[in-house]
């Protein structure tokens, strides 16, 4: 793997992980308890959640699913990558997410992914040095489109259903796997989402 881009990957998740967790340089801000759940959306909107997974072998995969304002199951896909950063596995699922919806017909969709880094990459300008940089301007061509995008962050306990579809691709082929059904497996995460079900998370204000 390139030595620069697994040094732009530290660089970008030591950022990420300094904003989230507690650290001396952010101790006078306050930290509370808050019950993070998923949310449907608003109709006519549809919801896509992305996620990357990274193992110890240095394997990287993507996954994701996209549900309508009722949370029923439109699609989703899981994607075996190979050998790259999980900063660069979270963009794949952002950019096949993407492609998938618009694919689909889907002229509304709400994207909700779990990595302020990701976020703030395909919403700054992008530099032409970045080691990702055709990879952004290709999701952000999706985002120019004819169709109404929002993008957002939302904590882990929010995504946990993508993060299945993630994990689950480890197991997939390489390449890129679409599921017009629930595989087997998520039942138990879509069931939770749909009752509006609750985590614990300490966040700062």
């Amino acid at each position: 793997m390139d030595p620069n881009v697994v040094l732009m990957d530290v660089f970008t998740r030591t950022v990420e992980m300094h904003k989230i967790h507690t650290h001396p340089l952010t101790s006078r801000h306050t930290r509370v308890m808050r019950w993070i759940s998923w949310k449907p959306p608003d109709w006519p909107w549809c919801s896509l959640n992305t996620d990357g997974a990274h193992n110890r072998e240095g394997i990287s995969t993507a996954g994701g699913l996209i549900r309508d304002h009722m949370d029923r199951w439109l699609s989703g896909f899981g994607m075996m990558i190979g050998s790259c950063s999980v900063t660069v596995a979270e963009l794949w699922g952002l950019y096949q997410g993407l492609q998938l919806a618009w694919n689909s017909g889907i002229r509304k969709i709400k994207v909700e992914i779990d990595s302020r880094c990701v976020l703030q990459l395909v919403t700054k300008p992008t530099l032409e040095i970045n080691h990702y940089a055709p990879l952004i301007r290709a999701i952000k061509d999706y985002l120019k489109m004819d169709w109404q995008v929002s993008i957002s962050h939302i904590y882990r306990e929010a995504n946990f259903a993508a993060d299945y579809m993630a994990s689950r691709a480890f197991s997939i082929p390489l390449g890129l796997t679409i599921y017009h059904t629930p595989p087997l497996g998520i039942s138990p995460f879509l069931f939770k989402d749909a009752y509006g079900v609750a985590h614990s998370r300490s966040v700062v204000l």
